[in-house]
């Protein structure tokens, strides 16, 4: 599907805010299609909005990094408005006008019929101008912060271009690998030395961090007061990174896992920017946590999620039957595979694999949420109510996701369910 029409329009209805710094012609047309996407959002809601200015090889964090508009896709179109309203307020450009970033505060709207009060957080997006000449996101990531971190009508920010005009064309792939390896260095001081001692070497002055739950960490003298309380060790891994063709400016993205103390994953998204001397530094970090006892997916997985996400059942679970094959002790594939077969109906099939999922890591609540489903649909209404109340014990508690599931339904008239549901 287009919207280019009435993207069109949106953009020749958004003027620049009062007070944006001086920018680049390529700058200012990419912010304001990040304006434009906020007025799409409020005006078609997420799926539409996000399917449209994501480009469509474009990364999403859901949690795991995924192409949006693959997920996407077969989603119906969603209605507005979406229930956010974000504004960017700091970015930057490459010298060759062909990829950017911009971040500023988002703000939820209260939902009260569902007891959510207003809450407050960062975006992130980067950019990159596509062969038809627009604007297109390539790399979505946010957080939340305990208050508000700007107005929205706060005016744009940005480094002044440096003198000399565009800068000549590199070789992207070899920058590409240039970016990659500096990555993986960085990586590596982080396991040998700690968190700040490795990023201290690597932050641009005027490097902004943005952590979920706290307020960002923006310039050297609160950069500094951070890196001294970072002394912990994590271990990563880069996933993917690009280069603008003027070679100035990239971004990279990958996953964290930090073992001692207290146990964390998450993935890392930032900007890379070239210093006077030529070194690359960094401009912009963020990061999206995992939920507790969630790892990273490996290289290999991240297809497969995908498919997972966007309901390609058969290929989802093609693609984790052959990933079990050699990682057989992996308990999230195993219950991504056995969920994917009780979409399909090989219900024998997904039970074997719930089960295998549960012997791998111990049980969760949706590995007993699946096999009450397949349980359910295969006529065994006492394992699967057994399975029921295993998944309400390991914490799965929303009672209308067990009264409205359609998997389920030939359990709702049993007295045993309804004592359950009684519980929640």
């Amino acid at each position: 599907m287009s919207f280019a029409p009435a993207a069109a329009l949106l953009l020749a209805a958004l003027p620049a805010t009062a007070g944006d710094a001086p920018m680049p012609a390529d700058q200012a047309a990419m912010v304001a299609a990040e304006r434009a996407f906020v007025k799409l959002a409020a005006e078609r809601g997420f799926r539409d909005s996000f399917f449209h200015y994501f480009a469509p090889d474009g990364i999403a964090f859901w949690p795991h990094p995924v192409r949006a508009r693959t997920v996407l896709g077969p989603q119906a179109s969603s209605p507005g408005p979406m229930g956010a309203r974000w504004a960017p307020v700091w970015g930057d450009i490459s010298r060759a006008g062909d990829l950017g970033w911009n971040t500023g505060p988002v703000v939820y709207e209260a939902r009260p019929e569902q007891g959510r009060p207003e809450r407050h957080g960062l975006f992130f997006s980067v950019w990159k101008r596509q062969p038809d000449g627009n604007w297109r996101v390539v790399l979505d990531l946010g957080s939340d912060t305990p208050g508000p971190v700007a107005p929205l009508d706060a005016p744009y920010h940005t480094t002044p271009p440096p003198a000399g005009g565009n800068a000549p064309a590199v070789e992207a792939a070899a920058e590409t690998a240039s970016l990659l390896a500096v990555e993986r260095e960085l990586l590596a001081q982080m396991r040998s030395t700690g968190i700040g001692q490795a990023y201290s070497g690597w932050l641009a002055d005027d490097a902004r961090l943005h952590r979920p739950g706290v307020m960002p960490v923006a310039g050297r003298p609160a950069l500094d007061t951070w890196l001294v309380a970072q002394p912990q060790a994590r271990n990563g891994q880069p996933l993917a990174a690009d280069v603008a063709q003027s070679g100035d400016l990239g971004y990279a993205y990958g996953s964290y896992e930090t073992g001692a103390g207290q146990p964390a994953a998450a993935y890392y998204a930032r900007v890379w920017k070239r210093d006077a001397r030529g070194d690359w530094r960094i401009v912009m970090d963020a990061e999206s946590p995992l939920p507790p006892g969630v790892a990273p997916l490996p290289a290999a997985l991240l297809d497969a999620e995908e498919r997972f996400l966007a309901e390609d059942w058969s290929g989802a679970a093609a693609a984790y039957q052959s990933y079990v094959g050699t990682h057989p002790d992996d308990a999230f594939a195993w219950h991504r595979l056995g969920a994917s077969q009780v979409a399909l109906r090989r219900l024998p099939e997904a039970i074997a694999s719930l089960q295998k999922a549960v012997a791998a890591g111990g049980g969760t609540a949706s590995d007993y949420y699946n096999l009450a489903c397949a349980h359910a649909l295969s006529g065994d209404s006492g394992r699967a109510l057994g399975y029921v109340e295993r998944a309400i014990a390991a914490g799965l508690t929303n009672r209308r996701q067990y009264e409205s599931d359609a998997d389920l339904a030939n359990l709702r008239d049993l007295p045993r369910f309804r004592e359950l549901m009684q519980r929640l």
